[in-house]
């Protein structure tokens, strides 16, 4: 029996009963007077259900108990009915996403280039880009590729041609259409020598062509397995950027205020009196292709260091940070409003070696020993407090080609000061016996990193094991600024500790042909049958078979050691627990913390339904 038909049922018989009460009450000896009010009160209806006329006379014919008895009564059948109606409604009903609200996150650094093209070595940028702007194809949050701007895609079977179809109806952020001609003027740029953009080892070996006003044709020399996954960043605005000088892309305006078709739009900027720029605000893009964010606005506010970065959000001045190094958790823990998320990440840090800036490294056994000497258990403990895991080669557990048997470099110092015996490195008594000579000439290497708490930490490390070994080590930490102009770019360094995250097939970061920027091949390093197995990788179909190329590709780097692999951080994502809907346990990258930003809310509402649920009457 449903909610209703018990009402009902209910009602009719109080009302019964009253009628009763009344007629029991009229047959009672009253006056002259009251017995003319009964036969008027009677003869009114001859309903078991009193009229209004009967009820109107009703409170001159009950005593005091009697009409203390009914308001008792009726008071407890409203509450009854309120109660039975509250609970019908919550039964029937949700608290739904709604639209609104405003999310404060701080970013350490400061923006240069809003712009996909540009942004690479940036976080800031990277961080905010991947909000403005869409590609072809995104990684949903099972890291699985699925269509953004395109609607569909074709493959040749010689994989040599990719054909996509836009989807119709996208509009940039200032309503003006999104075309074809947009894809293929990015993918121009990006293969532009004047631009200086990281993606062009991916787009290298592509020619682009219009089929029509809504197809696009990707025509490949050689095919690439992973070419998909290349066709994720973000596409420019072509009439925006038209008129603007390749050589002057790099200080155009719309790399600070961008224009995109991304779920949120650029709305405002704020800057210091020294004209740093401190924060930027996002709105909400109502007219989204996908389904629009509920979140309306986000402010970015950005920091010089980590340590003004957590003040911040331990004193709720913000709401959210991108990274938190491990050392500022117990204090940024005091703020209990926040939600503490530890995302596995695709990268790894290491000490990359360029030869061609210093002899001593060119000899195998010189990096074999330094590998050795390297305590990595501790520097785990002590840069990341064990929130991570050592890692030792280029492909990380869970990607095809990983192999757990490759050879490793344990904490050995004694084996380490072995090889460089061998190598002709030796301490000389007369010279106090703490640097290792060749022919008179010190063995001396200068490590450098970028100014990040944790990279500083694990340098310390390093230079105290190398040192035991008669190692003269000189660290050198270089501001995020500086880092990529001065030091990546122009390969500046004998060796570099630093992080890659690994979004493709080693390629990008192993191919000779990356050495020089803006490719990725940090070690400089060139081998023949690295290429050939890094070039054949790339037109396999058989994934054993590209396993077992991936498996000696390790090999050769495990026993020649152009690099040595430390470890894969975890990436402690603090964010305000009034932040809903957030689902994350594994990312590609720190910025996909986002990929899921338009399901996130801050305000709800109530969503009615007759449709019966779990809680409803029986």
């Amino acid at each position: 029996m449903n909610f209703v038909t018990r009402l009902q049922k209910f009602l009719a018989s109080f009302s019964n009963k009253v009628a009763k009460t009344v007629k029991n009450l009229l047959g009672i000896n009253r006056t002259t007077s009251e017995k003319m009010d009964q036969r008027l009160v009677f003869n009114l209806s001859k309903k078991s259900l009193p009229s209004f006329a009967q009820l109107k006379v009703l409170p001159r014919l009950l005593s005091k108990k009697e009409k203390r008895t009914i308001k008792i009564s009726t008071i407890i059948i409203v509450i009854c009915l309120f109660s039975l109606g509250s609970n019908f409604y919550f039964a029937h009903s949700s608290l739904q996403p709604a639209i609104g609200g405003r999310y404060i996150e701080g970013l350490v650094g400061a923006p240069q280039y809003l712009n996909p093209v540009l942004a690479s070595y940036n976080d800031v940028d990277r961080n905010l880009v991947s909000l403005i702007f869409n590609g072809l194809l995104k990684t949903n949050s099972e890291g699985v590729l699925k269509p953004d701007l395109a609607e569909s895609f074709q493959i040749s079977p010689d994989k040599k041609v990719y054909t996509f179809k836009i989807k119709e109806g996208i509009r940039w952020h200032d309503n003006k259409p999104f075309t074809v001609d947009d894809v293929i003027f990015t993918v121009v740029s990006i293969q532009d020598p004047e631009w200086p953009s990281q993606l062009k080892s991916i787009m290298s070996n592509v020619q682009v062509e219009k089929v029509d006003e809504q197809t696009i044709r990707f025509l490949l020399r050689e095919p690439v397995n992973n070419f998909l996954n290349s066709l994720t960043f973000g596409i420019l605005p072509q009439h925006k950027w038209l008129n603007i000088q390749a050589s002057n892309a790099t200080l155009a305006e719309l790399n600070k205020k961008p224009i995109g078709t991304g779920p949120f739009k650029f709305h405002s900027l704020t800057k210091d009196k020294s004209g740093n720029i401190r924060s930027y605000t996002l709105v909400r893009n109502e007219d989204y292709h996908d389904h629009p964010p509920y979140i309306k606005e986000l402010i970015f506010k950005f920091y010089g260091d980590y340590n003004a970065a957590t003040t911040a959000l331990t004193n709720k001045n913000i709401q959210g940070l991108s990274l938190l190094p491990k050392e500022f958790q117990t204090t940024v823990e005091k703020n209990k409003n926040l939600e503490f998320y530890s995302l596995s990440l695709p990268q790894y840090t290491a000490v990359f070696f360029n030869t061609k800036e210093n002899e001593a490294l060119k000899e195998t056994k010189v990096r074999q020993a330094l590998a050795y000497a390297i305590n990595r258990p501790q520097i785990l403990q002590e840069a990341l407090d064990q929130k991570g895991a050592i890692i030792d080669g280029p492909i990380l557990p869970g990607f095809i080609g990983y192999h757990s048997e490759i050879k490793k470099y344990p904490y050995e110092p004694a084996t380490a000061e072995g090889l460089l015996d061998q190598a002709g490195w030796k301490i000389n008594a007369e010279d106090n016996g703490k640097i290792r000579q060749k022919n008179k000439e010190l063995l001396e290497i200068t490590l450098k990193t970028v100014d990040k708490i944790e990279y500083v930490k694990a340098l310390e490390v390093i230079k105290a094991n190398w040192e035991a070994i008669g190692v003269s080590t000189n660290i050198e930490i270089v501001a995020k600024d500086r880092i990529r102009p001065e030091i990546i770019e122009p390969r500046n360094y004998q060796a570099l500790l630093f992080g890659e995250i690994i979004k493709s097939d080693p390629y990008p970061f192993w191919h000779s042909s990356q050495t020089e920027s803006p490719g990725t091949n940090l070690a400089v390093w060139a081998n023949r049958d690295v290429d050939k197995i890094l070039e054949e990788v790339r037109i396999i179909d058989d994934s054993e078979e590209i396993n077992k190329k991936y498996i000696d590709f390790q090999n050769i780097i495990a026993e020649y050691v152009p690099a040595i692999f430390l470890y894969n951080p975890l990436h402690i994502y603090p964010i305000d627990k009034e932040i809903k809907g957030i689902n994350l346990t594994k990312i590609t990258e720190p910025t996909d913390r986002f990929i899921g930003i338009c399901d996130w809310y801050i305000k709800t509402k109530s969503k009615f339904s007759w449709k019966k649920s779990d809680s409803d009457f029986k």
